[in-house]
Order: structure tokens, then sequence, then C-alpha cells
């Protein structure tokens, strides 16, 4: 199956856009449902129950202003071919072009005009060379309580952009050619608590993208995917869970109070440390999708994280561990969300 395309049955879905632009300011673009919130209630309640959202952030080149729309749509209209999907509302749409492996999204409304579209051919799949591969492999098919698709980790988009003057975009931010990372998550709601990591060097085609926190009270499980330019490595569970502490290679230190994450992955054969902290001033809002709608201030980010990842491989899993080297990711995403950012039992 290819988990990009809708997924039937679900509570929820969302699919989350992150555009570098060529000035270094970046954008998240958000279109997410709750479709299970729209039965049996008219229009105006639907919106008032937030049951669908899309979510328009454009952030500064210094991470430390940005601007923000959020729209509560009555409908978002799902039109599915065997060639792709459209996903459609009345101010905007967002669709897929399976055949070029190509995404497109238009948002027209009072504030903004936005265009962009990934030039066919320049899909970069979790797995180099497996475009159906999806960050939780087999895990992708389980009834676990979310599920998360990275559809590509770097592609090239044209866009073009129209903002309101309290926006303060450059006249190079007008149009051109950005970089951007397509993910989705779908199943009953978002974890009780979790973080988000995501760092790239365009030019050398390397990086780091984590998603995980904890989906039952006392366990955590992530998804990793780390890219040195050699070699790629990957963790999921169950090297990747703790349960009440106990793990057989997760360790992890989450402070949103100091706005840093350290996670410990370790296999049989590779093992790697991930250190990202970002300023304090840079952190945005967003909702996010839960079982009753979208929950308003529910997750952080900055997109200005500084993400440090250090390596080590051993041949046999009795020998001691060599390094294989340590870099630096900078201008990277780093997001708290749900308990790891503030209580939201009130």
């Amino acid at each position: 199956m290819n988990h990009f395309a809708p997924h039937k049955g679900v509570t929820f879905e969302g699919c989350y856009s992150k555009f570098r632009l060529p000035s270094g300011s970046s954008i998240a673009l958000i279109v997410s449902a709750v479709p299970a919130v729209a039965k049996n209630v008219d229009r105006n309640q639907v919106v008032k129950n937030m049951a669908f959202m899309v979510s328009f952030t454009y952030v500064h080149s210094d991470s430390t202003h940005w601007w923000q729309k959020e729209y509560w749509p009555s409908d978002l209209e799902n039109t599915q071919e065997k060639g792709g999907f459209t996903i459609q509302w009345d101010k905007g749409e967002f669709g897929w072009d399976a055949k070029n492996e190509r995404v497109w999204w238009t948002l027209n409304t009072d504030e903004i005009k936005f265009k962009a579209s990934t030039k066919n051919g320049s899909r970069v799949p979790w797995i180099k060379g497996d475009n159906g591969s999806t960050p939780a492999g087999i895990l992708a098919n389980l009834p676990l309580p979310i599920q998360w698709h990275v559809h590509t980790l770097d592609s090239v988009c044209d866009f073009t952009l129209q903002l309101p003057d309290e926006a303060k975009i450059l006249s190079a931010e007008q149009e051109g050619q950005a970089q951007v990372h397509v993910e989705k998550n779908w199943a009953l709601s978002f974890p009780e608590s979790y973080i988000w990591i995501q760092g790239r060097d365009h030019e050398t085609a390397r990086g780091i993208c984590i998603a995980g926190g904890s989906l039952i009270k006392g366990v955590q499980a992530y998804l990793v995917g780390y890219d040195n330019g050699s070699s790629q490595i990957t963790f999921t569970p169950p090297t990747s869970t703790s349960i009440f502490g106990i793990s057989l290679g997760l360790s992890s230190d989450i402070s949103y109070l100091n706005r840093k994450i350290q996670l410990g992955f370790s296999g049989w054969f590779r093992r790697i440390q991930v250190t990202a902290n970002a300023p304090e001033g840079t952190f945005f809002t967003l909702s996010a999708p839960l079982n009753t709608g979208h929950a308003p201030d529910y997750a952080t980010q900055s997109f200005a994280a500084t993400i440090k990842v250090e390596s080590w491989a051993r041949s046999w899993p009795w020998m001691s561990w060599t390094s294989t080297g340590a870099e630096v990711f900078e201008r990277g995403s780093l997001e708290f969300g749900g308990g790891f950012y503030k209580s939201h039992s009130a």
C-alpha cells in the first residue's frame, strides 16, 4: 500500500509540508482532518468543532519572527483516482500525482496566495531506491494508535507566494524554487506526548528525521532515519522502545524547559546519539488533531535547531563500538508536543 494516499476508516489524517525558501525563510503548511467529529452536525458546528484545518506559518530566516494563519473549512473533499488524489476546500487544494510522484499545493485566500509543485523525479523516499519505503516498515500495516509516513525527505519545488505587508516577506521570496519535506500522520489521535526532529543538508543530501514519543503511559517509541552520505541507518521498535525505563536500545532525555532533546539508539551493529536544541525565542505553536477535533496550542516548533548526530559501528554484537563520525545540522526543525510541551489536561 502506498501510505501517501488517503487512508479510509481512520479517526484523523493530516499532511505536514515544510518548505525552505532560497532566502532561508520557511513555510509550514498543514492540511488535517478529523472526519468523525463532522458527522451528524451542521456546517457551522463543524467549523466550531475544528474538524478540518489548514494551517499556514511563514517563518523569517532569523527564526524569531513569523506570521501564521489557521483556517477551519467546513469540509475537505477527497477525490481519489488511480493516478493519485486531490483534497479540496473552499480556498485551496492539495494533491498528489502518483505517476510522476509529484505533489502540489494551492492556497487562495484574502491573506495568502500560494502555489507550489514538486519537480517530477525529485522525490527522495525514506530509503534510497525503495519508493514504497516508510519509517515504520511492516509496522505501518498494524492498527497502532498513530502512524507516520515520510513521502519525501527533500524535493525541489517551484513556488509563488503573496502575503500581507505585515508578514514582511522579501521580494526574493515571492517566486522561485524551494526545498520541501512532506510527511503525514493518521490513525486514532496524536500521542499524549511526542517529539519531532528534522535536519537536512540539501547540498550533500545528508539528513536526520525522528518522530515518536509516548503512545501509552510509561512507554516510549521512536522511528528514526539517518543518512550520513555513505549509508542509511534506521531504527524501529523494539530497539527504539522503552517500557517504564527498561529498553533494548533507547535512552532519552527530553526537556522543553531547556528546549533540548537527547536521544540514543542502539542496535546489534549500529548506534547513534542525537542532541537537538533551539533558542527559546524561535518556537511557534501549532494545533494538533485529537479524536475530539483539533486542539490549539498542542505543540510548539522551531526552525532554528542545532542537531548533532554521533554514530558508532561494530562487526559483531560482542565487540566494542568504534566511532564512525559526528556531524551537525544547523537550522533544523525541533518540535515538542502534548505532555512534552505542557499539560493539556485543563
